[in-house]
């Protein structure tokens, strides 16, 4: 699966968007991915979801988002990308422009500072891309 988080939160898997719901399930998913392959309890994600005041219904509801972000990436074949780990849920993702981001900056100043301008450039003008919605999520690299 890759995730988009440089612009709106997008999740493809192969070539197929996954419909990750709005609002504050998509709250959660982002959340998720800010802590991608670590563990993040129940109770931390109840406390952000509602900046610290979350209702009564929190747990109840956290439940309802988590089943509905299983559902999609079930639909698309990758239904083992959020697992259950005490105390709380783990995603566990493959590829996010963000991290492509990271990977090219770093190639880049690599480049530039091994005295190669034209391939630093290049490189840089992909991670550039990112931010302008093509690359990862889209059919990049």
């Amino acid at each position: 699966m890759r995730f988009c988080v440089l612009g709106p939160l997008e999740a493809y898997a192969d070539e197929r968007s996954v419909a990750v719901g709005g609002g504050r399930q998509r709250a959660l998913l982002a959340m998720l991915l800010v802590h991608a392959g670590e563990v993040v309890s129940r109770d931390r994600l109840i406390e952000e979801l509602w900046a610290g005041e979350p209702p009564p219904s929190g747990p109840q509801s956290l439940d309802a988002y988590l089943s509905r972000l299983r559902r999609a990436f079930r639909e698309v074949s990758a239904g083992d990308v959020l697992v259950t780990c005490a105390p709380g849920y783990v995603l566990q993702v493959e590829e996010t422009d963000a991290r492509r981001f990271e990977a090219l900056a770093a190639e880049g100043r690599e480049a530039l500072a091994a005295g190669e301008a034209e391939r630093a450039a290049q490189v840089l003008a992909e991670a550039l891309a990112l931010w302008r919605g093509g690359g990862v999520c889209r059919g990049g690299r």
